[in-house]
């Protein structure tokens, strides 16, 4: 979940009651700002990571360049419809801003003024105006938004003062920027050389708001990190009737790239003035999630309106239930990157949903692998392993997927033993926790995916191969109860009601004992890798045959 802040909610305290209820992404919307604000939201957002080993994240929505009528001289003037207006220079009778984009515009184009209530056709083009035919009476206030559907304008994509806020958001180590008005990927590519040219990598979030960006969605998908459903602008561009099948267009398509998708505008707008949404809110956040979208933005909800915290309670509300009842979510068909990790990545949604794994944890330098991971769309929870703060807090957007900070120190092991018992004892996994891991070993552990296994989660005892259910108890050296060790197996052992698991050093079960199994465990050619002690509580994961110790290791070293 992604909320906007603003004088209803930029404050610490709201905002971390926001996290509890889920919130991944503070957004800061430049077009209502000044120069400072981004850092002192930064401050905050930083404050409230440190205090609760959080990862929350800070998005800069750019406001880019905006195409709108010229001052008027009584401030606005009357459109007749049906009669004929000169638009573009400041002597027409309807001037522009940027007059300059006339010459973009074709005769029997259609331009929209007053976020679409008055429609304009083109019916002659020239050098500094146009010569356009009124389609509606209605009155035209000074600056007043312009929209040319379907047409590529040379508007450029940040103005003067979005570099500002650049610069000032890159000064604060910022996670994402939107980027408003793309109509094409050069928009995109544009503000990434800009970002590298600074030394900063933070994501860029491509705004589909236009029928052109809408004609482009599949590459500009394809050179963005995020793609926005920006529902406000897009339906003043399209027929209001369009929006939804849009919506439904932007994700499928960016969703087969393994792009992940934000959808926002008027999610939970009555909740601006009213404590509880609207019947036909709650049916949109519903559709959206099962569109497949990763993520859901409030803008004025938290921004400006009278209940910030009880929209954010209320999407998270609605979010959870939606989850536990829909789950059939499309994986993506194809990943802009290493096509190997990619495959590894729909290999371990398969692998943990065969063995119910109760994680997929997946140790990331990058980000790609998780990316690809959560586009997958597996039903076990995704832990991301990193080693920089940076990163997990933009993987802390993305669908299914909790970060996890591991010390640097272990960035360059090659041991991935040593990793799950740190993530153990550090209490980030439970102990027989039954793990699918992703990594670049033998090598490195991050970066370069391309390894996959299951693990169980506890002090490595020994392995075999198991006949019957999992199974947690305490060892007996005596061989007397609960799970023990044996180099044959005899009838006793087996008929005993006070044993429990048996591992031994048979390859098999002989026929004549076959009938006295009694539904025990029996862990068949066990190799030991240690014998545990006297009443040591041990977890026999019957799908790998592995047995665990809940015994530390640093406790072990002890006996």
């Amino acid at each position: 979940m992604i909320a906007t802040v603003g004088p209803a909610s930029d404050n610490e305290r709201i905002i971390e009651k926001m996290t509890r209820h889920g919130l991944s992404t503070v957004r800061i919307n430049s077009a209502h700002i000044e120069h400072g604000y981004i850092g002192r939201i930064a401050r905050m957002v930083s404050s409230i990571n440190s205090r609760n080993d959080m990862f929350l994240s800070v998005l800069v929505d750019l406001k880019g360049p905006e195409l709108r009528t010229a001052e008027f001289p009584d401030g606005k003037m009357s459109v007749v419809r049906g009669k004929e207006y000169s638009i573009g220079d400041q002597s027409s009778d309807i001037p522009l801003n940027m007059p300059e984009i006339v010459s973009d515009i074709k005769e029997g184009d259609k331009i929209l003024l007053s976020d679409g209530r008055i429609s304009l056709k083109v019916i002659s083009a020239g050098t500094g105006r146009l010569r356009v035919k009124a389609l509606d009476t209605a009155e035209c206030r000074s600056r007043s938004r312009v929209n040319i559907p379907g047409r590529i304008l040379n508007l450029g994509v940040l103005t003067e003062r979005d570099i500002s806020f650049v610069e000032e958001a890159v000064q604060h180590d910022i996670d994402f920027f939107a980027l408003s008005f793309v109509q094409k990927p050069q928009n995109v590519l544009d503000l990434r050389e800009r970002l590298s040219g600074m030394g900063n990598r933070s994501h860029i979030v491509a705004k589909i708001e236009t029928r052109s960006g809408l004609s482009q969605i599949s590459k500009i998908a394809a050179v963005s990190d995020w793609i926005m459903v920006a529902r406000g602008d897009l339906g003043v561009e399209i027929p209001l009737e369009d929006v939804v099948m849009a919506q439904k267009t932007i994700i499928r398509e960016s969703h087969r790239l393994g792009v992940p998708t934000i959808v926002a505008t008027q999610v939970l707008e009555s909740m601006v003035e009213n404590a509880t949404p609207t019947r036909a809110e709650v049916s949109d956040i519903t559709n959206a999630m099962m569109d497949n979208a990763d993520s859901l933005m409030l803008s004025e909800e938290t921004a400006v309106g009278k209940y910030p915290l009880e929209s954010v309670r209320y999407l998270s509300r609605i979010a959870n239930f939606v989850e536990s009842r829909y789950r059939n979510f499309a994986e993506a068909d194809s990943f802009n990157g290493n096509h190997i990790a990619f495959s590894i990545a729909l290999a371990a949604k398969k692998v943990a949903s065969d063995v119910k794994a109760d994680a997929i944890l997946s140790f990331t330098r990058t980000g790609s692998t998780v990316r690809m991971i959560s586009a997958a769309r597996p039903e076990s929870r995704i832990i991301a392993a990193v080693v920089d703060r940076g990163m997990a807090r933009k993987l802390n957007l993305m669908r299914n997927v909790t970060p996890l900070m591991i010390p640097s120190r272990y960035s360059s092991l090659r041991s991935l033993g040593d990793l799950a018992d740190f993530l153990w004892e550090t209490g980030k996994l439970k102990f027989g926790s039954r793990v699918v891991v992703t990594s670049g070993t033998p090598y490195f552990l991050f970066g370069g995916t391309t390894d996959l296994r299951v693990l169980t989660i506890g002090s490595y005892i020994g392995r075999g191969y198991a006949i019957g259910k999992s199974r947690s108890g305490r060892f007996d050296p005596s061989g007397l109860k609960g799970i023990i060790f044996t180099q044959k197996l005899s009838m006793d052992q087996l008929r005993s009601d006070e044993i429990s698991a048996i591992l031994t050093e048979e390859s098999y079960i002989p026929s004549a004992l076959v009938q006295a199994v009694k539904g025990k465990t029996i862990l068949l050619s066990t190799k030991i890798y240690r014998m545990p002690s006297a009443g040591e509580e041990l977890m026999i994961d019957s799908g790998t045959g592995v047995v665990v110790s809940k015994q530390r290791k640093k406790d072990i070293r002890k006996l």
